[in-house]
């Protein structure tokens, strides 16, 4: 007689069924600290940036600019146009130190991004100056980052001291 080898189709059902329900009581709280996971590195990221940002404008004497968007920033060196002022807030033919994206379901809330600069400077950029110190920073500037439930504040004072809130 020949024995038959492999599974039954109800066998194959019942495997089925037994990962499909594992899956679904594993799976809510993994999405949830992929979430939280994501929003934590990018706070971490955006505090070394911004680090990064006060030394550069040290070691190179000049304006660094940060520049926020929604799901993104770009740090840059603001020397200003080729015979214009320097500090012209201008991305425009100045070096670019660093461009970063935020991991999917991580933006900025732009509505509460507001830095204290000049009526024509924009309020979305922040700045350090050769020294090192946040230009234009009379009180705590806030950034916050957000996913779908929770929200993390990056405070920078006129000092430049970051910290999270």
């Amino acid at each position: 007689m020949h024995k038959n080898s492999g599974f039954t189709a109800f066998e194959l059902a019942l495997s089925m069924a037994v990962v499909a329900i594992m899956a679904a009581v594993v799976l809510p709280p993994y999405t949830e600290w992929l979430r939280e996971h994501r929003l934590n590195g990018s706070v971490n990221n955006l505090l070394a940036d911004l680090e990064m940002a006060k030394i550069r404008a040290i070691r190179e004497n000049a304006f660094v600019v940060i520049d926020f968007d929604t799901t993104e920033y770009t740090i840059f060196i603001d020397n200003g146009q080729p015979g214009g002022d320097a500090g012209d807030w201008d991305p425009t033919d100045e070096l670019t130190i660093k461009t970063r994206s935020l991991p999917s379901g991580v933006e900025f809330d732009m509505a509460l991004l507001n830095f204290d600069n000049e009526p024509d400077e924009p309020s979305t950029s922040t700045r350090f100056n050769g020294r090192g110190l946040p230009d234009r920073v009379t009180a705590a500037e806030t950034i916050t980052l957000t996913n779908q439930t929770e929200q993390r504040l990056v405070s920078l004072n006129r000092l430049g001291f970051l910290r999270v809130q």
